[in-house]
C-alpha cells in the first residue's frame, strides 16, 4: 500500500515537514487520488476532503496554501491573518508563529523549506520564481528579522533528465545563480536543466551552503507523485508544508 506522505530525514527538533504523495485521497481519474490543488479543474468537493484528510494524518490544524503565480512575492503569516491569506496570490510563505503549517503546492517545481531559529518559510520554486529572486527575498526576510537560517530542505521536483529546455530560456536565466553549472547541452538549441542545482546556486549566492537536505525523490520518475510534465498538464498537486510545533 502506498503512503500518503514523505518526510525529510534530518529536519530539526520541533519542526514538521511533510510532502503529500498522490495516494490515499478521494479524487478520481487524472486527479487520482490525493489531489491538493484547488486550481486544477478537479471536483472541488474531492479536493476539500483531500485537504481535511491530509491535515488529519499530519496532525496539522492550521494549514495555509496559496494561489501560486510563478513570481517572487512572499507573504508573512500570523495567527491573526492566516485565514485571510488562504489562496493569496504569491509564491512564498513566511512566519514567526508556531503551530501554523505553511504549504506550497507543486507538481514538478521544487518545494523549498527554510528554517531559522525563530522563523520558517515555505517557497514554491519553479525556474521563474527562482529567476525572479524569490529565494533572495525569503532569505532577506529572515535577516530583516534578525534570524539565521539553520536548515534548508529541497523537496521532490523534476529531475534533469526529464527537464529539457531551449536556448531562448537559457538566455534569460539569472546570471547571479551560475546557470551554466545547471545546464547540460544536448544540441545547438536544447539543454537538460538541473532545477535543483539552479536552486542550490541561488542559495549559495545568499551564503546559504550548510545543512541543506535534498529529497531522494524526483516527481516525474516516481509513481508516488503527480508530475505536470509527465502527465501532460492534466494532473493533481502535492503540498509540502513546514510547521514549528510547541
Amino acid at each position: 500500500m502506498h503512503k500518503s506522505f514523505i518526510i525529510p530525514k534530518n529536519s530539526p527538533n520541533n519542526i514538521k515537514i511533510y510532502t503529500s504523495t498522490k495516494y490515499g485521497g478521494y479524487s478520481k481519474g487524472n486527479f487520482s487520488s490525493l489531489n491538493l490543488g484547488f486550481f486544477t479543474g478537479d471536483n472541488i468537493h474531492h479536493v476539500i476532503k483531500n485537504y481535511e484528510y491530509y491535515k488529519s494524518i499530519t496532525n496539522t490544524h492550521k494549514l495555509v496554501s496559496l494561489n501560486q503565480v510563478h513570481k517572487a512575492d512572499i507573504v508573512e503569516i500570523t495567527l491573526e491573518n492566516y485565514t485571510d491569506m488562504m489562496f493569496y496570490e504569491a509564491d512564498g510563505l513566511f512566519t514567526q508563529a508556531s503551530n501554523i503549517g505553511l504549504g506550497v503546492v507543486t507538481a514538478d517545481c521544487l518545494p523549498i523549506i527554510l528554517v531559522g531559529h525563530k522563523a520558517i518559510a515555505s517557497i514554491h520554486c519553479g525556474w521563474k520564481s527562482i529567476n525572479y529572486g524569490i529565494l533572495d527575498n525569503a532569505i532577506q526576510l529572515f535577516r530583516k528579522n534578525q534570524d539565521n537560517i539553520i536548515y534548508t530542505y529541497i523537496g521532490p521536483g523534476l529531475c534533469p533528465e526529464c527537464y529539457e529546455i531551449k536556448d531562448d530560456m537559457v538566455q534569460v536565466l539569472n546570471s547571479n545563480y551560475k546557470p551554466l553549472t545547471a545546464l547540460k547541452k544536448i544540441n545547438n538549441i536544447s539543454y537538460k536543466f538541473n532545477l535543483r542545482q539552479f536552486a542550490l546556486n541561488a542559495l549559495e549566492y545568499n551564503n546559504i551552503v550548510d545543512n541543506i537536505e535534498l529529497s531522494d525523490y524526483n516527481t516525474c520518475c516516481s509513481d508516488l507523485f503527480f508530475s505536470y510534465r509527465r502527465d501532460r498538464g492534466v494532473t493533481g498537486r502535492m503540498i509540502t508544508f513546514v510547521e514549528r510545533v510547541l
